[in-house]
């Protein structure tokens, strides 16, 4: 029993061909995919059956049972689940590097298993970073190997603060191509500490330092966020022309207050408030239960102030104004925020203001709110919010989460290449 060739280092979003050779036709193999993350064991497990020529491919054979059901070549790096106790001693000897996940096969008859540890990484070969702080910004530089001038890509994370998920965003997305710039714009060094009354100027003065970088081709910037800053981006692509396309994750096409809730708007711009729409108060919604206005259980704290059509056209994101193309990713079963009918509030605009560039919102059945890059695990949907503390259930099934990645991951890169691409 052998692996076929793996890689021992590659990207996060590559497809790893996993496939165990040299079986009897009909012998019963387990593969398991072990890795660690903030000291948590995370295991995934699939049970095969050799074909014919002594073969398991995860890209044509499916499990007999395991983690994940169905043919899928990425199914054990997605279907990763914490274990404890004596399953997780199983990791033992194990790399504890959290980027790096270890493929073991076992016969059912018990001879020695095998095993490969692969090193998934964000930034590819010859990407540099360099850590950003001129003109009071906060943030961090990925530039692709090759000379420049290139595309380039300003990315904003969402209410976690700091450079959560947009470093990572902005390192793989260096690794296609295109120079990046995850910026903070709050819960970091000279920032302020919460969501809360961002000027729009900060960010101009990051388009205008990133437009002043000799790699940076300025006329073709674009900009990619997540969540609140899926909403910021669609602002930002509304208020700063310099920017060519918007690809905006898990969005909202309504603007709201600041987070942690203080009172005041999340954005300023000239120093004043720019309006914003507020869900109902708990007492309000318990009047609208109360009179079967409200559904328990659903958005309609949200959806509900909304309905004035004249209240959500004064807190919508002027997104006609946007410069180019439009993409917004959505998971249907969005538990986080109804993501995806905050982001139809745009899709309407778009149509009723004649839209003139393309836009397309993809929405998936059965997916969440944490849809991005492919192939980390997408079982743990509940976890505290690390700002305000609160219970976050980011809704969708694993399956579903980890299909909605699969397919937009590729969507997404083919539109930002054509949208920034040579006029």
């Amino acid at each position: 029993m052998k692996f076929d060739t793996l890689p021992q280092t590659c990207l996060v979003d590559e497809t790893v061909a996993i496939r165990v050779l040299d079986l009897q036709p009909g012998v019963v193999v387990t593969l398991k995919l072990w890795s660690s993350f903030n000291d948590v064991v995370l295991l995934s497990s699939a049970t095969f059956k050799a074909d014919a020529n002594g073969v398991v491919d995860l890209s044509t054979h499916s499990p007999t049972s395991g983690s994940y059901e169905g043919i899928d070549a990425m199914g054990l790096f997605w279907s990763r689940a914490p274990v404890y106790g004596a399953l997780a001693k199983g990791f033992e000897g194990m790399s504890r590097d959290p980027l790096t996940a270890t493929l073991v096969a076992e016969m059912e008859s018990g001879a020695s298993p095998i095993s490969h540890p692969i090193r998934r990484v964000y930034i590819g070969p010859g990407v540099v970073s360099r850590e950003v702080r001129e003109r009071k910004l906060f943030g961090k530089m990925f530039e692709p190997a090759q000379t420049g001038p290139h595309e380039a890509v300003l990315v904003v994370g969402g209410s976690n603060g700091g450079l959560a998920w947009s470093q990572e965003m902005a390192a793989l997305l260096a690794s296609h191509g295109y120079v990046a710039l995850a910026l903070a714009y709050f819960a970091a060094e000279g920032l302020p500490t919460t969501l809360d009354r961002i000027p729009l100027e900060y960010f101009g003065t990051a388009l205008d330092w990133l437009s002043d970088q000799t790699s940076v081709a300025a006329n073709r910037i674009g900009v990619v966020g997540v969540s609140r800053g899926g909403e910021l981006a669609l602002l930002l692509g509304a208020t700063y022309p310099e920017i060519r396309t918007v690809v905006a994750y898990v969005p909202s096409g309504i603007l709201w207050p600041s987070y942690p809730e203080s009172g005041y708007g999340a954005w300023t711009q000239n120093g004043q408030e720019i309006p914003y729409a507020r869900t109902l108060t708990y007492e309000q919604w318990d009047k609208a239960l109360a009179a079967g206005d409200a559904r328990k259980d659903s958005f309609d704290w949200y959806s509900i102030p909304l309905r004035d059509a004249a209240y959500a056209n004064g807190a919508s994101i002027r997104v006609e104004n946007i410069n180019g193309p439009v993409l917004m990713i959505t998971g249907i079963d969005d538990k986080l925020w109804p993501s995806t009918e905050l982001t139809e509030f745009a899709v309407r605009r778009f149509k009723q203001q004649g839209f003139r560039h393309r836009v397309e919102h993809l929405a998936y059945a059965n997916a969440g709110h944490s849809i991005a890059w492919p192939n980390g695990p997408t079982t743990m949907l509940k976890s505290k919010h690390p700002v305000s503390g609160e219970a976050m259930d980011m809704g969708g099934t694993p399956e579903g989460t980890a299909r909605a990645r699969q397919d937009s991951w590729p969507r997404m890169l083919a539109f930002l290449r054509s949208a920034l691409g040579d006029d």
